[in-house]
């Protein structure tokens, strides 16, 4: 059983990670003196919820750029534009790394279908739907749960943006953490049999991968969960995948 303490801290962070995005949020930069590694959080979320995994990532050494952009109001491409102009503000002579969860991995592969001004590190995918979104699928078909998903969720089904965006160049050493616990039972149907709850395991794939892991975490919380802090900041550190 777990110290009283760890367990208020997890449920603290839950909370934290759950609080949505407001309209007056900034870029939250924190300059730990390290290599700079840029957060992007998922649909409906806001930067807080990349908390857990910045926190980490600050104790080991890397400073650390979270982007809140509106995920739920505006499609990918226009996101995009908006996570180049905050990342741009940040580079320099280092290689920036990049840690994502859900959407916002498939805003950095739209981001680096194109030029970019920086050298681009290594980068850790948490919960991709690089093949796209059965949920998604479903939800086309309901007019009220399409409108939910907003501009950017209603680009992901399974035939979707994901399949259209190239894979990162070989030369990008990337890696994809995803989960196998279902805390939202309601979509199990439409997921493959490893699945986090919203997103099949193997719908995280994408070419050339360094490194491939599934751990026993949700799709909400999977960026709190030890086992993915361990291996992104191994993967970070090293290029070595621990999985």
């Amino acid at each position: 059983m777990l110290p009283r303490v760890n367990r208020f801290s997890q449920w603290r962070d839950r909370a934290e990670m759950l609080t949505p995005p407001f309209p007056w949020d900034r870029p939250r930069w924190r300059d730990a003196g390290g290599p700079p590694v840029v957060l992007l959080h998922g649909l409906w979320r806001g930067w807080r919820a990349m908390e857990p995994m910045a926190r980490a990532l600050k104790a080991g050494g890397f400073s650390t750029l979270s982007i809140p952009y509106p995920s739920a109001r505006l499609p990918v491409e226009v996101l995009t534009k908006l996570v180049r102009a905050e990342v741009e503000k940040i580079s320099g002579s280092e290689p920036i790394h990049f840690i994502t969860h859900s959407l916002g991995g498939i805003v950095l592969r739209s981001l680096l279908s194109g030029d970019v001004p920086w050298q681009t590190g290594r980068i850790v995918m948490l919960a991709p739907p690089n093949g796209g979104s059965e949920i998604v699928d479903w939800a086309s078909g309901h007019p009220l749960l399409k409108r939910a998903l907003g501009p950017a969720g209603g680009e992901l089904g399974t035939d979707g943006l994901p399949s259209r965006l190239p894979s990162f160049p070989a030369s990008l050493e990337t890696a994809v953490i995803m989960g196998n616990r279902c805390s939202i039972p309601v979509f199990r149907k439409l997921l493959g049999p490893e699945n986090d709850g919203i997103v099949s395991a193997e719908k995280g794939r994408i070419d050339g991968l360094r490194g491939f892991s599934v751990i026993a975490a949700d799709h909400t919380f999977i960026q709190m969960h030890p086992e993915a802090i361990r291996l992104s900041l191994h993967f970070l550190k090293t290029g070595g995948w621990l999985g």
